[in-house]
């Protein structure tokens, strides 16, 4: 698996388009890479809390994913044998972890952003006896017990 920012797999780096097989080929690695770089982004962007900079990097990840997927239609089947030569299977497996990575950060967010959501709302509410109740006061049943 290549560190983040690294593109050289496979004694291949996608950026000097020198590789084997077919131009096709090269221009799949080097979008690849491009999209796990892109992937790297969105979860430094995630930590950051920095939004824009996550706008930018689904933007890029999103016409890469377009690019792949044209060039994958483009690709004949002796070209398709070569995939593992220039390490195509190892870029889809650090995808595949990214995203896994991604979608973590992502719900972690999305919960902290909860709680803190709850936290805020729930100052201030006054309790049933007439005092202010914090964030871990409990409001009593929910339920009517008839057998009282």
């Amino acid at each position: 698996m290549l560190a983040p920012g690294e593109r050289r797999l496979a004694g291949y780096d996608p950026a000097d388009g020198a590789g084997p097989g077919s131009p096709e080929l090269s221009a799949l690695a080097g979008a690849l890479s491009r999209l796990a770089e892109a992937s790297d982004g969105v979860a430094d962007a995630v930590v950051r809390h920095d939004r824009l900079a996550l706008l930018s990097c689904t933007e890029r990840a999103e016409a890469l994913v377009d690019e792949v997927g044209r060039i994958n239609a483009a690709l004949s089947d002796q070209e398709r044998v070569l995939l593992p030569g220039i390490g195509v299977p190892e870029l889809c497996e650090r995808l595949a972890a990214g995203a896994r990575r991604n979608a973590y950060l992502i719900e972690q967010a999305w919960a902290t952003d909860a709680a803190l959501m709850r936290l805020l709302l729930g100052l201030g509410r006054v309790g049933s006896d007439g005092s202010l109740s914090g964030y871990s006061a409990n409001p009593g049943p929910t339920y009517v017990d008839r057998g009282a």
